[in-house]
């Protein structure tokens, strides 16, 4: 995330794809029920809760932001 977010990668683009594919089984490794819906709430909180923004942001400002933009776009 941190490189895409350093090239200028477009969240809508194949590196926001991936990225949400990625954060999707993350977030699927304790069962297997996805719900998108769920997905799309829980990335906001990464830019409205700077507590995980501090975290994502970590490496590089702007991760939080791209990952909630590329989960809004990617998540159905």
């Amino acid at each position: 995330m941190s490189a895409a977010v350093a090239a200028g990668a477009d969240p809508a683009g194949p590196e926001g794809e991936e990225i949400t594919e990625l954060h999707r089984r993350w977030l699927t490794v304790m069962g297997d029920k996805y719900d998108a819906q769920r997905h799309r709430g829980i990335a906001e909180l990464y830019v409205l809760d700077e507590r995980f923004t501090a975290y994502y942001d970590r490496e590089r400002p702007g991760c939080a932001q791209f990952l909630r933009d590329a989960v809004l776009h990617w998540a159905k």
